[in-house]
């Protein structure tokens, strides 16, 4: 496991960091965990919370060329922020044994666990490597895909994209739960045609969508128990949005990134315009505002009216 520490002026890279090595943070300064948050998505989640005063602790997988240089973008612009990066696959558990090892380094110097959002995912075999060295295929339920030779369902992938949605978020709440005093929001993001009534299903989703089932459901509950403590909880549908992982879709289909994308938002977005991920940093923002914090419990589209036509 790699822990990487990047400030203005230096880098440091930590192999097996313990708290001695760390750069105590401002007394009292609030930071979030963002996982996937130094790329796509979790870029715009990122950049929105540094600049409302955030401390970050990321999460990537495996780019750490990307990790880099994100994080010594945003301490260019703020030379108090203190950002922690954890590399691995947010499926293992060790990698969030790692996680929660900064937190407690970063809570012990003072600072306080305010926001926590799992964004971390990937379509698993085309646009990120992962820890079972699994390949692409299109898998869906009811079609016969699942069915293995011996005849049986072969549920590695679908095991897989529960592990690394549902079951990392049941993970990272319990333990960030008891560490956050409140107020503070938690955010899960997920996909169309998941679980909310607005969508239909989506079979070539059926694999991903499993997982991201767990969050949802379990963010209503989540949502009931947090509410004590001052603690909002709730899911982001993002809409059509040009990152990275659509850009590697896009060639597998020999298309570029840009076409495959407005094609989609000219055909299915009534508004006409792709999400981008400051969009949804800003709804993060909005949700872990005082006015925000009252919102919660819910599945919600930031999609530009997606759901109106899917």
């Amino acid at each position: 496991m790699k822990h990487l520490l990047l400030t203005m002026t230096s880098t440091v890279r930590i192999i097996g960091a313990g708290v001695a090595a760390m750069t105590p943070a401002a007394a009292g300064r609030p930071f979030a965990i963002v996982t996937g948050g130094t790329r796509g998505i979790g870029s715009g989640i990122a950049t929105v919370l540094s600049e409302e005063g955030y401390d970050l602790l990321l999460t990537y997988n495996s780019d750490k060329e990307a990790a880099d240089e994100f994080v010594s973008s945003l301490s260019s612009k703020d030379e108090d922020l203190r950002a922690e990066c954890v590399a691995g696959d947010i499926s293992l558990c060790e990698t969030r044994d790692e996680i929660f090892a900064v937190v407690d380094a970063m809570r012990s110097d003072g600072g306080r666990l305010e926001v926590v959002v799992h964004n971390a995912g990937q379509y698993v075999g085309i646009t990120s490597s992962n820890s079972q060295g699994i390949e692409a295929r299109q898998i869906s339920f009811g079609d016969g895909s699942l069915l293995g030779e011996d005849g049986r369902a072969d549920l590695e992938v679908m095991r897989y994209y529960q592990r690394m949605y549902g079951e990392a978020w049941v993970d990272l709440l319990e333990r960030s739960l008891v560490r956050m005093d409140g107020p503070g929001t938690i955010v899960g993001i997920s996909s169309p045609g998941v679980t909310s009534s607005l969508y239909g299903p989506d079979p070539s989703y059926s694999m991903p969508g499993s997982g991201k089932s767990l969050m949802e459901y379990s963010a209503r509950v989540y949502a009931l128990k947090a509410a004590e403590k001052g603690i909002n909880v709730n899911i982001i549908v993002p809409g059509v949005t040009l990152t990275d992982a659509w850009r590697r879709l896009a060639g597998k289909r020999g298309m570029e990134g840009e076409d495959l994308v407005k094609g989609v938002v000219g055909r299915m977005v009534p508004m006409k315009r792709q999400t981008t991920p400051r969009d949804i940093g800003n709804a993060v923002r909005f949700l872990s505002s005082d006015t925000g914090r009252m919102v919660t419990g819910i599945t919600f589209p930031l999609e530009g009216g997606l759901h109106l036509r899917a």
